[in-house]
Parts: C-alpha cells; sequence; structure tokens
C-alpha cells in the first residue's frame, strides 16, 4: 500500500500531465457573455426543429452545405454565428430564427 506521499506525488505527476482547462473556458464565457445567451437560444431552436423534421446533424449539414463537426458546435450554443448562417438555418429548416427588421 503506498504512503499518503507517495499518493500525493502520484495526483501530482498525473494531474500536471493534463492540466484542466477550467479556467480559460471560464475567462471565454466571461470575453463572450455579450452573445453567448443568443446563441444558445438558436441552438435550442435548431435542436427542436431537426427534432420535429427528423433531421440528422449530417442531413443538416448537407442542406447547409457545411461540415457536420460545424453542425455539432452550432448545437453546443458557443458558436458565434454570422447573419449569413443564420439565414442558411432559416433556409435549411425552414423556420423563422430571427425577426424581420423592419426599416
Amino acid at each position: 500500500m503506498k504512503t499518503a506521499e507517495e499518493q500525493i506525488s502520484f495526483l501530482r505527476e498525473h494531474s500536471s500531465a493534463t492540466p484542466s482547462k477550467w479556467k480559460e473556458k471560464a475567462e471565454w464565457r466571461r470575453a463572450n457573455m455579450d452573445w453567448i445567451p443568443y446563441s444558445r437560444k438558436i441552438a435550442i431552436k435548431t435542436a427542436m426543429a431537426m427534432d420535429e423534421q427528423g433531421l440528422t446533424q449530417k442531413q443538416l449539414a448537407e442542406r447547409m452545405h457545411c461540415s457536420p463537426q460545424y453542425i455539432s458546435r452550432l448545437l453546443k450554443g458557443e458558436e458565434n454565428l454570422s447573419l449569413e448562417t443564420i439565414c442558411k438555418l432559416e433556409n435549411a429548416l425552414n423556420v423563422q430564427i430571427m425577426q424581420k427588421v423592419l426599416a
């Protein structure tokens, strides 16, 4: 059986090999807190529309001419979406995501 000192040493060696990125993630969220709530709402609306239409991420990606990996990131709600991407989502899913802006 290992002593307490050996166990602590073991933990130090292994925890430094794969450092946690919680601090970087928290800083990123703080720096982007203005647009993240909107991105998450769009992600939820997208996921609901996909579910209603029985679409997979791959099928949506094909409709939008992008990669399934991009759709995966979009559905996490942490992707800063351009107006072009939002329009592609609306067209691919036949749903209104953004309200019309009146002049």
